[in-house]
């Protein structure tokens, strides 16, 4: 019976190979791989690099403004080449379970397990850009699930007007002994308050950039359960790491608007409603608003609620709203998909409070007593 193949039993002497776990391996490149924009005019940035020396192999993908690495355990020869993405991926996927060989020789990456063999061609890593080390930079650690939840809470409201790029991204500061998340594209607004962890008092205000946000994000979530990660900023690049993985690169320069003038505390009108009714009902009522503007028209007074939209050819929709209204009588208007947004961001079943403004134009405020370190807003449409 022949013996199992295992990272300790690399192929026989004097075959220059290393030997990786298959699952492990297509696990890394596909994490990396995310970094990869898939329309780009330079070759290198379609490729992952792989490097390998002292029993760890390195797997890292660049856009030029961001970086993403895994590190996992060879065994073998060392390795310093780049291979395409895309290809790479399919050629590891196709194979089972188990370990497999890599050897690399005359500008080509073979990758064998048992008959199945598969060869790419490569570019030198040479080319590859690698990012610079972060100078002066603040770090800290902090938890990672609470991390994702404030990124991904304040993404809602990011905005994808490339031409304000200064809002395209979530914005990081230190107020007090909080961290503070928010996002805002100039309809919406998303401010998280979260203690800020030990070691970040001295960060500087910061934006992160859409797709860095995205990225950081989805790596959070691959995070195990309880584990702590090292969020690095300094006053143009970010760092967020863990083990044997990080994903590094630029920050928006920019300076972000003052935001906070549109939170207002002085409201004089409230509706505390279920989240998932609110949903419900302007989803119904939108049901017939007009696709352009889908405007919702909510009628508000102590003794009924409801929500209504018309359309230009002359299409309507009502529903009642079952919600507790405190405040004088009012007819105030919101878009559909922006006011959706913030409902689901809360979830189904938190109970928010809509706070309105005595000025039409006022940005209605929404808060739930289960999330009470999230503040958003949606700007109100002619009613």
């Amino acid at each position: 019976m022949p013996e199992a193949d295992t990272l300790e039993r690399p192929a026989a002497a004097g075959t220059a190979v290393l030997r990786v776990d298959r699952d492990a391996l297509l696990t890394a490149v596909r994490a990396v791989s995310q970094t990869v924009e898939r329309r780009n005019t330079i070759p290198i940035l379609s490729n992952v690099m792989l490097r390998a020396a002292d029993s760890f192999l390195t797997i890292c993908a660049s856009d030029l403004d961001h970086w993403s690495m895994r590190t996992i355990d060879c065994a073998g020869a060392k390795i310093d080449t780049t291979v395409e993405a895309d290809r790479l991926i399919t050629a590891i996927d196709t194979l089972r379970p188990g370990a497999v060989d890599i050897s690399h020789a005359d500008g080509a990456l073979t990758i064998k397990q048992g008959r199945s063999s598969r060869k790419l061609m490569t570019l030198p890593s040479t080319d590859f850009p690698m990012p610079k080390p972060l100078a002066h930079a603040t770090s800290f650690a902090i938890d990672a699930a609470p991390l994702l939840k404030i990124l991904d809470t304040a993404r809602v409201a990011v905005s994808t007007e490339e031409t304000r790029y200064y809002l395209c991204g979530v914005f990081l500061q230190i107020e007090g002994d909080k961290l503070v998340a928010a996002a805002t594209d100039g309809h919406r607004v998303v401010q998280v308050k979260h203690p800020a962890p030990a070691g970040a008092a001295g960060m500087g205000d910061s934006i992160i950039g859409t797709k860095a946000v995205n990225l950081i994000c989805r790596f959070l979530a691959d995070a195990e359960d309880g584990a702590q990660v090292e969020l690095a900023l300094s006053d143009k690049f970010y760092r967020v790491g863990t083990g044997g993985a990080s994903i590094e690169g630029k920050l928006v320069d920019a300076t972000y608007p003052d935001y906070r003038r549109v939170l207002r505390s002085d409201h004089q009108c409230s509706l505390v409603i279920q989240a998932a009714e609110f949903d419900r009902a302007i989803r119904a009522a939108g049901s017939a608003s007009d696709g352009k503007t889908r405007g919702v028209r909510m009628d508000l007074s102590r003794d009924h609620c409801e929500a209504s939209a018309t359309a230009m050819d002359g299409s309507r929709s009502v529903e009642p709203m079952e919600g507790d209204y405190d405040g004088a009588t009012a007819a105030i208007g919101v878009n559909l998909v922006y006011a959706q947004s913030i409902a689901k961001m809360f979830g189904p079943t938190p109970k928010l409070t809509l706070s309105f403004g005595a000025a039409v134009q006022d940005l209605i405020v929404i808060t739930s007593d289960d999330r009470p370190g999230v503040t958003a807003g949606v700007m109100p449409m002619r009613a």
